[in-house]
């Protein structure tokens, strides 16, 4: 299954943006016929911090050397 765009007569009336939720096998091919539409409405903007203050910092060796970033 490759990524694609759908044409904007397509999506649903005042969508930002659209997706189609599939179900799909292991190696990427589409198993069955769209599940579900999500819709974003035009003027939604999460509310969202920024990854890098939600997670902890990197453990890895390469990270925890002083100055690395």
């Amino acid at each position: 299954m490759t990524n694609g765009t759908v044409p904007g007569e397509d999506r649903p009336r005042g969508a930002k943006m659209a997706i189609e939720v599939y179900t799909v096998s292991r190696d990427g091919m589409v198993v069955g016929p769209p599940r579900a539409t999500v819709s974003v409405p035009h003027g939604y903007e999460p509310a969202l911090e920024p990854l890098n203050t939600q997670l902890a910092p990197c453990a890895c060796p390469v990270h925890r050397q002083a100055g690395a970033r």
